[in-house]
């Protein structure tokens, strides 16, 4: 009986410390604040706009939803958080107004695009790569 009270208890310590492990120090909710500034170039003249958005990370993967799935002006905001804080994000969307998207892509388009960022427990700041300047603040 002994020595299965001890080996429950050595069961018990071990999962404690897996479950542990896979929580990081950027866990939680997070405040997403996007903002996209008019993109003003020779063929283009797409509106600037910002959105705010919640998001989740549970086991250093980020979440966050902006809108209702499938519908247009819809946003989707996932990655995973390094150790260090770097962070190579995704954002998947559907165009809600043309004025507002890069070439005026039509109402329902979908698109996606790859965000670089770095985070600390309270923070966070990243930049989309590719098409039109886009920054993104997050905060605790």
């Amino acid at each position: 009986m002994r020595i299965t009270t001890h080996v429950l208890f050595a069961a018990l310590a071990l999962a404690a410390t897996l479950a542990s492990a896979l929580e990081s120090r950027f866990d939680g909710s997070w405040n997403v604040t996007m903002t996209c500034p008019p993109h003003e170039e020779a063929d283009d003249d797409a509106k600037g706009y910002t959105y705010r958005f919640p998001a989740e990370v549970r086991e250093s993967r980020m979440q966050g939803t902006y809108g209702k799935e499938g519908e247009p002006g819809w946003q989707f905001l996932y990655g995973r958080i390094q150790e260090d804080g770097s962070a190579a994000l995704r954002l998947e969307g559907i165009v809600n107004n043309p004025d507002y998207a890069i070439r005026n892509a039509e109402r329902g388009k979908r698109y996606t695009y790859r965000i670089k960022a770095q985070f600390d427990e309270k923070s966070g700041v990243g930049q989309r790569l590719t098409g039109r300047v886009c920054e993104f603040r997050f905060t605790r």
